[in-house]
């Protein structure tokens, strides 16, 4: 038959059939419609003139199975969340991946089953997406199935999530492992732009390992769980890390917890240091042991979601219509990737051994200035928002400015209106908080980069692994002498006389 003319034929199997026997369903035309030249052997056919069978979505060089076929052995959990609702197209289909056996077959396969309403549209959107790629690293569908309405996509190989292949692994063999994964990665998103599909961001796929190969098999439809594995690095894109390899940037990614806090408004954060904070004291308690007064720091000015507009007088306005009952945001970040190629360097020069994991490396500052509602109706007016220049205080000193925001019904923001004034006209107040974001490493982690860097070839108790990679050098902080260490009279992280 003309490869053209059956473009558009599907088949299952036939129910009580052989295996071998295929009901075709012709998408158009009688039976054998404009058809010459052709052989049939064997099937039983049927033709659909008139009130047209919706075609199943697999087509022929592709299997449709019976799902009787499919023995579900577990479920593969990407996290706590078993079933996840589908909301790209806010409908209530779940979809569910499994491993599973198949009848007729020696080694197990991966299978996600759709269910509920908007099931059936949701498989066949998926196994087209599933169709029109083919790469080693990305999933690869080998079957289909559906019964009433049961649809079920069936994938080669064993697949786990990437956390739970790397959990039972050792510190060392999981940076390892993690940077082969990126590897694969790149290779997937560079095999995607070379299809015309664009960027494809990591937290968009679900990461899975196959475990007949131990490498990387990526879905490239929407994740199965809000906190998936992600790939992608969150440097900034001017970031001098983003254009450099390094021995130490999945510790800081992936083995690593985050750490946030409140503080006092009137207080200067050194962006980039590393701090002594256990989870148990506040972080007015810190005692800063390490910072870098050349580490990349970013500020994008201030964020809202509304429109921003530019005054002449340097600072930034809103209209008030558009800030009122509003959260905006100043974020200020660093690259921290030079402390963990220098943790140990600077560990050995203080001697600490114990509470590593108390160790934070403040990354992120939220500088967040909140909008009350209105009072009254006030007359239409302006906020104006300082420079983003006027929170910098040293090369890596943060804080609030004596005068963030002020309210004016003055365009120019030339006259500037005080706070009774304001009050006076229904303007609400504002109130200024200062959150810090940092990270910390379990304590295992340092002596396995420690082994990782001896590995390389590197001294770990000196600053060559950052001098080879060309990283911002840390310096120790204050007056700090050795033997810098804990106990439970001292005050939390000062060293002991």
């Amino acid at each position: 038959m003309d490869r053209a003319a059956s473009s558009d034929n599907e088949y299952i199997p036939a129910s009580g059939a052989e295996s071998d026997d295929r009901v075709f369903t012709l998408s158009g035309g009688g039976m054998f419609a404009g058809s010459q030249n052709f052989v049939v052997a064997g099937g039983t056919f049927t033709n659909l003139t008139n009130n047209y069978v919706a075609a199943p979505v697999v087509p022929p060089n592709f299997r449709m199975i019976p799902i009787g076929d499919i023995d579900l052995q577990h479920e593969l959990v990407v996290n706590e969340i078993s079933g996840v609702v589908d909301r790209r197209f806010q409908r209530n289909s779940v979809r569910r991946v499994y491993s599973a056996a198949i009848e007729g077959r020696n080694s197990n396969v991966t299978v996600a089953v759709y269910q509920g309403d908007g099931a059936e549209e949701d498989w066949r959107r998926d196994t087209e997406v599933y169709m029109s790629v083919r790469h080693p690293s990305i999933i690869q569908i080998w079957a289909g199935a559906s019964y009433e309405n049961i649809h079920a996509t069936v994938f080669h190989g064993d697949l786990v999530p990437v956390k739970a292949f790397l959990a039972p692994q050792s510190t060392i063999i999981m940076v390892y492992s993690i940077l082969c994964y990126e590897e694969e990665w790149r290779r997937v998103k560079h095999y995607f732009k070379s299809l015309g599909q664009g960027h494809l961001p990591s937290w968009e796929c679900t990461m899975w390992i196959r475990t007949s190969t131990g490498r990387l098999s990526v879905d490239p439809v929407a994740p199965d769980a809000e906190t998936e594995f992600v790939l992608d690095t969150d440097y900034p894109k001017t970031s001098p890390v983003r254009q450099t390899a390094t021995h130490d940037r999945p510790c800081y990614q992936y083995l690593t917890q985050d750490r946030d806090g409140s503080i006092s408004t009137s207080a200067t954060v050194n962006i980039g240091a590393v701090i002594f904070w256990p989870a148990e004291h506040e972080y007015d308690e810190h005692v800063e042991i390490a910072l870098s007064p050349d580490v990349y720091v970013g500020c994008d000015g201030w964020r809202s979601g509304k429109a921003l507009e530019r005054a002449e007088n340097g600072w930034s306005r809103y209209r008030t219509d558009d800030v009122f009952n509003t959260e905006i945001k100043l974020p200020v970040y660093s690259d921290p990737a030079g402390w963990w190629s220098q943790a140990n360097y600077v560990f050995s020069r203080l001697q600490i051994t114990s509470n590593l994991e108390d160790y934070v490396l403040l990354r992120y500052i939220s500088f967040i200035l909140t909008i009350g509602d209105a009072v009254e109706d006030p007359p239409p007016g302006y906020l104006f928002l300082c420079p983003k220049e006027d929170f910098q205080t040293g090369p890596t000193s943060f804080t609030w400015p004596k005068i963030p925001a002020y309210w004016s019904l003055d365009p120019q923001g030339v006259d500037v209106l005080s706070t009774e004034e304001a009050a006076r006209l229904g303007f609400p107040s504002f109130q200024q908080t200062t959150i810090v974001h940092g990270r910390s490493c379990d304590a295992s982690v340092y002596p396995s980069l420690c082994k990782f860097h001896q590995a390389k070839g590197f001294n770990p108790e000196s600053q060559d692994v950052a001098l080879h990679l060309g990283h911002a050098l840390y310096k120790l902080s204050g007056d700090l002498i050795p033997p810098f260490a804990h106990s439970e009279s001292a005050t939390p992280g000062q060293p002991l006389s």
